[in-house]
């Protein structure tokens, strides 16, 4: 069982008065309940058409883009989770060697030449994510966690955190995980940092979200874009490919595609592409006609070339970054299951290098030139 515990937002709330004190004196005014403006605080000025105000005090609110700030926060958290975690063996192990072919399964299982990484929280900004593989492990680890915040002054918000469970059978039984005796809301899919994460792992649900935003941003500019006469159809395809393809593609770099969601995404851009063009069914045109005229790539293509760009940004990465990592890796423990797999994310590279007619012995040579790769895939 894989359970992920999610808090969005941090989920944690409050902070040391005398850290906060010097924050403050930093900031906006003196510590504590003082409204005294301090000298050495926050200041602004206003500009309104070139010309630009006297300096004034900031008495009320945060120091917006303050690039201490995330400093700050960051030596926070960093200091909490070593302290929370100092000693703990529980969290996903995987086996990685970053020297092995990557479409060798048999290189991975190799004890002697990989490395044994821990994978226990994943951090981006102020989103975290704990993982584990079973509840029991989860449950310490969270206990860990909620432990270390109470040393730091930090509260853990319950309506913000929660449980996703990815079972590796139907007879596994959910458990409720607990932060201070509250059972955490257990869901079926999150989203975090824009992309969806679901039960099963598949990125149905994803993509489904995905059309529903694409389709929003297409309806806004309706009137204003795609029925405008005045606009040429190179332009109008241009901005199509900026704002709906990126919102529709947004996250797919990291995509285990399918035949059927290549299939699906195609005829939802051709539907908007002919929307576009004021195409029916009766003018008998060609998917292909329509992309020539608009200039505009296929969607296999689309997707070929973003998972190509990040394969060829992935091993550019020095080999400690922990994205290069996983992608040269298996589960320490585990096996799959019998009948025929599911794809993984190397097979889903492997045929779209075969797309490109790009040989399997010499690609990852060629990766690690930025420029003759992004010529290859592109």
């Amino acid at each position: 069982m894989h359970v992920f515990g999610l808090g969005e937002e941090t989920g944690v709330t409050g902070g040391n008065p005398r850290g906060t004190g010097r924050t403050c004196k930093l900031h906006t005014h003196s510590g504590g309940g003082n409204r005294t403006p301090n000298p050495g605080g926050m200041k602004a000025n206003v500009s309104v058409g070139g010309e630009t105000s006297e300096t004034f005090d900031v008495t009320n609110g945060v120091k917006q883009g303050c690039v201490l700030a995330p400093t700050l926060f960051s030596i926070l958290l960093s200091a909490m989770l070593e302290e929370a975690f100092q000693g703990m063996k529980e969290g996903v192990y995987i086996q990685s060697r970053p020297d092995a072919d990557l479409f060798n399964t048999t290189h991975f299982k190799a004890r002697t030449k990989s490395t044994l990484v821990l994978i226990r929280e994943l951090l981006f900004a102020d989103d975290s994510a704990l993982l584990a593989h079973s509840p029991q492990e989860i449950q310490r680890i969270i206990n860990a966690f909620s432990d270390a915040s109470k040393k730091f002054d930090l509260k853990i918000n319950i309506k913000k955190t929660e449980v996703l469970y990815q079972p590796n059978s139907s007879r596994t039984q959910e458990v409720d995980v607990r932060v201070d005796g509250n059972i955490l809301n257990s869901v079926p899919e999150f989203t975090y940092l824009g992309s969806t994460v679901t039960k099963d792992g598949q990125i149905d649900a994803e993509i489904q979200r995905r059309m529903a935003k694409a389709s929003a941003s297409f309806g806004r500019l309706h009137q204003r874009l795609w029925n405008n006469h005045h606009v040429s159809m190179k332009v109008k395809g241009k901005i199509y490919r900026a704002v709906i393809i990126s919102t529709l593609l947004y996250g797919a770099e990291s995509w285990t595609v399918y035949r059927r969601h290549v299939k699906k995404l195609h005829a939802f851009m051709m539907r908007h592409l002919r929307s576009i063009l004021k195409i029916t069914w009766i003018d008998k045109m060609t998917n292909k006609e329509i992309l020539d005229r608009t200039g505009l790539p296929s969607m296999e293509d689309l997707l070929i070339r973003k998972n190509l760009r990040w394969t060829g940004h992935l091993m550019r990465m020095p080999q400690d970054r922990l994205p290069k990592q996983i992608l040269f890796s298996q589960l320490h423990v585990g096996h799959r299951k019998r009948g025929r797999p599911r794809l993984r994310y190397k097979d889903t590279i492997k045929r779209n290098l075969k797309q490109r007619n790009i040989k399997l012995e010499s690609w990852a040579k060629l990766s690690k030139q930025r420029s003759e790769w992004r010529t290859a895939v592109t």
